[in-house]
This record gives structure tokens, sequence and C-alpha cells, in this order.
């Protein structure tokens, strides 16, 4: 018995003996001039043991306390680097932006929106195609003054929601998300949906469930594509396949619609621009044009994640924050009462009046960003960048978070203070770092708009009513969930209305 006790002692101390030396020998391999990375660094799973149990947030500020602004790590064996503060990602995004435009290729990129779209595609065929969004949604007025009716008319039918609440808790997710992707559905589809619309409220449902599984289990599937085959499917990404071939069916349908509906010069949405820029791509002999049905089907999930995800998430937020400082949400009203009155809704003229609004809007943006690490970058070739070599196609991750809770610029940055955006005279004084939508290239398609939506909702809405916890309840943990977009939990909340 003892010596079978002792074979076994011998026989895993051989094991952990054989693994320290393949990890010896697998970390003299790793390139000599990369960016230092956390230990150890183990054969097949590179640094994923050290991410999957850890707060990624926090982690990364760890990080860059040990290792300054520029590190790196192996999600199994592929490198990662990440670029902290707010110097070096303006170095990387906007004078060398050329090189860090890119997008990784991996399983998100090439299996679920098979290399199509705007938002993970990269080179001529992404600039072509966000050329062609930014041009047509221009050409409907998208983020520029006139295009406040339309969310002045979406406000209004939020506040009548809200109404018909009479003052008993509900969760306000469902209805802001409806609300706001409306906005972006006059543009695309060239109509709205009612609220109550079956088909629309499960494709932004499917929409919320999609980003939140792929959040939680794409950096896993990126690194070990065999995943996504296991047994059972516990990571969903089987799940997520069958939710985009629902998008890609209730598209169709849409663009048969206007296909069979369609007038050359008449053009109504976004859809008809589309289809008619298709259709002069095929008319030129030997062209093979990029503006197939499948690059449109993608474009618009793009368009409504970055026309709706960053306003409906941010408004959340700031409801869920009137819950914890009262006295906050008392100051928003208190001047919107003495700028605005009751009497009208307020509007985008009354913005610069509106100052201490517009500071809560700002801090919320940095205290919560709704993508802390944005989406992930890639170089398009081999490049020196602060002493260190990036392999071509390495994933980069610009670390927002680094920035907009920097000590350096913004004092105890950890405190939700919106005081901090105003200056002795009580205007708006908003520092260069303040970058959540990111900057260079690549930012985020729809900030324009989402810096107009949330003014005139959240306005309209602290106008009409008091926003309270549930009686006898704690008060909703301000937690956020880390998925493709950094979100709250779901919470309860009562709109009492103003008298």
């Amino acid at each position: 018995m003892f010596e079978g006790f002792l074979y076994s002692v011998n026989l895993t101390t051989a094991f952990l003996f054989f693994l320290v030396l393949l990890s010896v020998y697998y970390i003299t391999k790793l390139p000599p001039d990369i960016p230092p990375f956390p230990k150890p660094v183990l054969p097949i799973f590179g640094n994923l043991l050290s991410l999957v149990s850890k707060d990624v947030l926090e982690y990364f500020r760890k990080l860059r306390n040990e290792y300054g602004d520029i590190y790196s790590f192996y999600m199994g064996n592929q490198l990662i680097i990440v670029i902290n503060g707010y110097s070096a990602i303006k170095e990387a995004l906007v004078q060398n932006g050329r090189f860090f435009s890119d997008r990784p290729r991996n399983f998100l990129s090439e299996t679920l929106n098979e290399n199509s779209g705007i938002i993970f595609t990269s080179g001529a065929k992404w600039k072509e195609h966000r050329r062609f969004a930014v041009n047509a949604l221009q050409n409907f007025g998208f983020g520029r003054p006139s295009f406040e009716q339309n969310i002045l008319e979406e406000a209004q039918e939020l506040v009548k929601i809200f109404e018909e609440q009479n003052g008993q808790p509900f969760q306000p997710k469902g209805i802001v998300n409806t609300c706001v992707a409306n906005i972006i559905s006059q543009i695309v589809f060239g109509k709205r949906f009612k609220h109550t619309d079956a088909n629309f409220r499960d494709f932004l449902n499917k929409m919320d469930i999609s980003g939140t599984l792929l959040g939680n289990a794409s950096v896993l599937v990126n690194c070990f594509p065999c995943l996504q085959y296991l047994p059972g499917d516990p990571l969903k990404m089987r799940y997520v396949r069958e939710i985009s071939k629902d998008f890609n069916r209730w598209f169709r349908c849409i663009l048969e619609d206007h296909k069979n509906t369609f007038e050359e010069g008449s053009v109504r949405d976004f859809i008809d621009l589309y289809i008619s820029e298709a259709r002069k791509r095929e008319q030129k002999e030997g062209e093979l044009s990029t503006f197939t049905d499948l690059q449109l089907y993608i474009s618009i999930g793009n368009l409504f994640g970055a026309g709706s995800e960053t306003t409906a998430t941010c408004i959340r937020w700031i409801l869920l924050h009137f819950l914890h400082f009262p006295e906050i949400q008392k100051k928003c009203f208190e001047e919107i009462d003495q700028v605005v009155g009751r009497e009208r809704l307020p509007q985008l003229i009354d913005k610069e009046h509106l100052s201490y609004l517009e500071a809560t809007i700002l801090e919320i943006l940095r205290v919560y960003p709704v993508a802390p690490l944005a989406v992930p970058h890639a170089v398009s070739k081999e490049i020196l960048f602060h002493g260190y070599r990036i392999p071509i196609g390495t994933t980069i991750i610009i670390n927002l978070d680094s920035v907009l809770r920097d000590s350096s610029t913004f004092k105890d940055p950890d405190i939700f203070r919106p005081e901090r955006y105003l200056d002795a005279d009580g205007h708006i004084t908003k520092p260069e770092a303040h970058i959540p939508f990111s900057i260079g290239r690549r930012v985020c398609l729809g900030e324009s708009v989402a810096r107009m939506e949330l003014f005139l909702f959240l306005a309209a809405l602290i106008q009409r009513f008091e926003f309270l916890p549930v009686e006898g309840e704690s008060l909703p943990e301000r937690k956020g969930i880390l998925g493709i977009a950094y979100s709250p939990v779901p919470f309860l909340i009562r709109a009492v209305r103003r008298s």
C-alpha cells in the first residue's frame, strides 16, 4: 500500500516536472521583442486561465500598474496586445491609424459575420461599405439637427409608455430598447414599429441575447474553434448561429418586398439606396461587386448595434444612478424646469443651457462606457510601436477604461461626479481624453446621433417623471455585465409622474 502511494507521488511529480519543462520550452520560444506579458504562459492555454476567473477590467488595471501602457498576453497561442492611456491610444489610432484599423480574423468575424458588414471587416471592403453607410445615413439627416424631429417623436412615445406603468415597478430595458431602435429603423426600413410588434421585439431581444452570449464565449471560441462543436452546445454558439439565421430570414423578407416595390429615383430608406447601388455595380462589366444580400444583412445588424445600443444602454445606466443619487436627479430636473418649463419637450436649442444634464451624460459615458475595451483592432503590417514588435494580424485591444478611469485626467475616477465637467461659470468643459466612443478611423459610426438621442430622451424623461426605487427593497446594484456591450444588470424602477 505504501509502495503504491509512493508510486502515485512519483508519477505526479514526474508529470508536474514535465509540465514545467514544457512551459519553460514554450516561453523560450516566444518572440523576445513583444510587449511584456504575465507569467506563466502555459502551453495550449497561454494566459487564459488567469483571465477567465477575474474581472477583466480590474485585471487589465493591475497589469497596467505592473507593466505600463503597453503589455501583452496569450489567449491559447494567439498574441493579444493591450494599449492603455490616452497618449499611446491616440498615437496608435490617429497618428498610425492606417496600420491599426484592421479587424482580427477569428471565429466572430469569419464564421458569424462571414467577413461581411461594416464593423468586423477590414481593408478595401470596409472602407467601401463604411463610406457608403456614412453617406447613406447623412442622406437621411442622421446625426444632423434636421434629424431632431425623428428623435422627439420617439421620446414622446417613450414618455407615453412610461406613463402607462402608472408608477408601478417595471423593467425599463425592453421599453427603452424598442423606442431607441425605432429611430434607426425609420432610416433602414423606412418605418417604425409599434411597441407591441412581436417580430420587432423578438428581433431586438435576440440581438441582446446574441450580444451577451458572444461577449461571454467568443474569446474562448476564437482561441479554440473546436469548442463550438461540444455536445449539448454549452457555449451556445450553435444557438447564436440559429439567431443569425433568423435575422437573415427576417431581413430577406423585407429585402424582397423592397425589391418588388423599388422604383429608381424614389428612395425610401437605406435598403433602397443599397439596392440602387448594387444594381449600378452589376451593370459595370467585369466588376465583382461586394454589394451582396449577405453584406446588406450584416450591415443592418451593425447599424442597429451602432445606432441604438449605446443610447439605450446609457439611458438605463443613468436611470439606475438616479436611484442611488437622487440629488443628481433633482439638479437635472430643476435645471430643465427653469430653462424649459413643462409646456413643451426640451429641444437641442436648449442644450447649451442644460449644462448639468449634459455633464451627467458625460459622466455616465466615462464611468460606464458601452464598450470599455472597444471592438478589437488588428495591425495590417508588422510594425514597431514604442520599441516593441507587433506581428502582422496581431489582435490589439484598445483599453478605453484605462483612459476614462485615469486619475491623472479625472480626479477620483471611481466617484460618480457630474460637476467635474463644469467650470466656475457652470459651462461644460470636457477633457480631450473623454473618448467613450473611441477615436480614429474606427470611431463609433453612431456617435453623433447617440449624443443627440441621449440628451433628448433623458431631458424628456426627467421633465415628466421622478425615478424612484421599489418600495421596501434594497437599491439595485450598480453592477455591469461585460458582453459585446457593457450593460447594467436588469433592474426594476418606478416612474412617478411629476405634478
